[in-house]
């Protein structure tokens, strides 16, 4: 078996007090959980874009196929805590092995529920994505762990950006390919299940490049140790600043996963397609993974991490506001399609810039940590609102005022933001290290 800590030869970044090494294989480690990630994305997404077609094939209602992404949100709660304490205790390589290939066999499953009878279908569906559910946390909360250990402090944010925005792309890929694989023929959702199962399974070879830190850290941070993960956690509970980034960071993911969960089912009772649904995710996507990757290498380099998480929560909700006042009425697609643009171009950099602060306020607590932290609030918000959305369903299936109550989230997030103003621990303890350099090369 390979060592979990390699120790590779490297042109060394020199300090004073202390030596740092930024390794090439830190970019097939991020490779790893980033393709993890996107696994899970695609698992987690497959039916937002054709649940009327899935309903028929598995001979049950929308909300049914719904509640698919709300068992994988459910699921992940329980798992949370033993996820955290796997990533900080066992390391990132055994956490990213169980959580890929549990989503791999979780996948296997969905595709065979076709061998069922009719009547089995829908319970091998929930089995399969309820062992997805239960794989998920132990990659979601990788990507402050990979950065930390493996990345150098002026590209951390590129790299959380990145790894993060992997459950973006996978949902929209699935959300843009679904629809052409399945066509409106309910036959064909077997197919889309075998699409996925495949994909899912190369895709989860890179995992094995993961390793849980190299043999000289990449910074001045990387250098110290962790807290003890319980000391860590009563640490975090006592932090009233992490938990304004528990509020913000959960209010915002819940809102996207309860947007891209009804995605469709938001637009087609107007008149809209299910290719039309596809579409609006793919924009919403496509624009927040664009300015998620601007604002990652401004930050690294700027280091306002404070400011433009105000800024675009502001954004976000126009965004938000915009989709509400033009999905009811096909006519004002365009209109429509701009407002997504402008939700994901300043809902998506919340992401990782929600984590990267989660890290700096509660530093030396484990990145593992406050990321899971960071997820169960997402995946507690999920719920709620998803809920919350299909109660305010008309008879008629018309979600408006659901769009509303999306509105209200996001407003809450506007409210919360601007009383974070905790200091950035880790950044000040590099800047320290960093003013007493003599040489400081970075080489590749």
């Amino acid at each position: 078996m390979l060592p979990e800590t390699l120790n590779l030869d490297e042109v060394v970044t020199s300090q004073k007090d202390h030596k740092a090494r930024l390794y090439p294989l830190r970019f097939a480690v991020g490779a790893g959980v980033f393709f993890a990630n996107i696994n899970s994305a695609i698992l987690w997404a497959t039916y937002a874009s054709v649940t009327p077609t899935t309903a028929k094939f598995y001979n049950c209602s929308e909300w049914t196929i719904n509640q698919l992404s709300l068992y994988v949100t459910l699921a992940f709660i329980p798992f949370a805590y033993p996820s955290m304490w796997v990533l900080d205790t066992w390391g990132l390589r055994a956490a990213t092995l169980i959580g890929t290939w549990g989503a791999v066999l979780g996948a296997l499953i969905r595709y065979l529920s076709f061998l069922a009878p009719t009547s089995g279908r829908l319970p091998m569906l929930f089995a399969g994505q309820i062992l997805v559910g239960i794989a998920n946390p132990f990659t979601l909360n990788s990507p402050p762990k990979v950065c930390a250990l493996w990345f150098g402090e002026r590209e951390r944010l590129t790299a959380n950006t990145v790894m993060s925005l992997a459950l973006y792309a996978g949902t929209a890929v699935v959300l843009a390919v679904a629809p052409a694989i399945v066509k409106g023929d309910p036959e064909n959702v077997n197919t889309l299940n075998l699409v996925t199962f495949i994909v899912c399974l190369v895709l989860g070879l890179t995992s094995f490049f993961v390793y849980d830190k190299p043999a000289t850290p990449p910074s001045k941070s990387a250098e110290e140790t962790s807290l003890p993960f319980m000391e860590g956690l009563k640490n975090i509970l006592t932090n009233w600043q992490f938990w304004l980034m528990f509020v913000v960071f959960g209010v915002v993911n819940g809102v996207f996963e309860t947007y891209i969960t009804l995605i469709s089912d938001y637009i087609v009772p107007y008149g809209y397609t299910e290719t039309d649904a596809g579409t609006l995710g793919v924009i919403t996507i496509g624009t927040g993974t664009v300015s998620s990757l601007l604002l990652g290498v401004l930050l690294d380099r700027s280091k306002q991490h404070r400011i433009y998480l105000k800024l675009l929560c502001g954004v976000m909700l126009l965004g938000v506001t915009g989709v509400y006042f033009t999905a009811s009425n096909v006519e004002r697609k365009s209109f429509l399609f701009l407002s997504t643009a402008v939700m994901g171009a300043g809902g998506f950099p919340l992401t990782p810039i929600a984590l990267e602060l989660g890290v700096e306020c509660t530093h030396p607590v484990g990145e593992g940590t406050s990321g899971t932290l960071l997820h169960l609030s997402a995946q507690i918000s999920g719920i709620v609102i998803l809920v919350v959305s299909n109660a305010l369903r008309t008879e008629n299936g018309e979600l408006g005022n659901a769009l509303i109550w999306l509105c209200a989230c996001s407003g809450l997030v506007c409210v919360v933001a601007p009383f974070y103003n905790a200091p950035n621990r880790r950044m000040e303890l590099e800047a320290l290290g960093n003013s007493s350099a003599s040489t400081f090369i970075t080489t590749d």
